[in-house]
C-alpha cells in the first residue's frame, strides 16, 4: 500500500538531517521510526541494519526471527525444544517474542524466509556467477 505522509518543514528537516547522519534515505529511516513507534512492543527484538535493509533479530544474538520461524514451521520444533536443545543460549520468554514480532509482521518475516532458503541463494549466485562460474563453483562442471 503506497501512501503520502504530509511532514512539516521542521520535521522533515530533522528527519533528513538524521538519515544524512546515518547514512540512510529519509524514507527508509520515516519507516523505520514509524514502525518502532507504532508497532506493539517486542522487548526481547531489534531491528538490526544489514546489509538488505533492516532486520528484525533476537536482542543480543545474531539470530534473525525468520529463523526461528523456520525452525518451528519446518523443522518441526517446538518454542521449548528450541530454547532447551537447540538455542539454550535464548530464553523461551525471547523464543515466544520472536513469534509475536512474526504474527504482528507475517509479509515481512515471510519473505525473509523465502529469500533466505537453499533455493534462493543458489539462484542468487547464479545470477551473480552465470551458469558456468556456478557450475564451477559447485563443483559441477567438467
Amino acid at each position: 500500500m503506497d501512501s503520502t505522509i504530509v511532514l512539516s518543514e521542521r520535521t522533515f528537516k530533522l528527519l533528513a538531517e538524521e538519515a544524512e547522519r546515518a547514512n540512510r534515505a529519509p524514507n527508509e529511516l520515516a519507516d523505520e521510526v514509524l514502525a518502532h513507534h507504532f508497532s506493539p512492543p517486542h522487548p526481547y527484538i531489534e531491528l538490526v541494519q544489514t546489509l538488505s535493509g533492516a532486520t528484525a533479530m533476537i536482542r543480543g544474538t545474531r539470530i534473525p526471527v525468520y529463523i526461528i520461524v523456520g525452525y518451528l514451521q519446518r523443522a518441526g520444533e517446538t518454542p521449548e525444544s528450541l530454547a532447551k536443545d537447540v538455542l539454550p543460549h535464548v530464553s523461551l520468554a525471547a523464543i515466544y517474542d520472536a513469534l509475536s514480532y512474526y504474527y504482528d509482521h507475517k509479509e515481512e518475516i515471510d519473505k525473509e524466509c523465502a529469500e533466505n532458503t537453499e533455493a534462493a541463494g543458489r539462484q542468487h549466485l547464479r545470477e551473480r556467477l552465470g551458469e558456468a562460474g556456478y557450475q564451477r563453483i559447485t563443483g559441477q562442471s567438467q
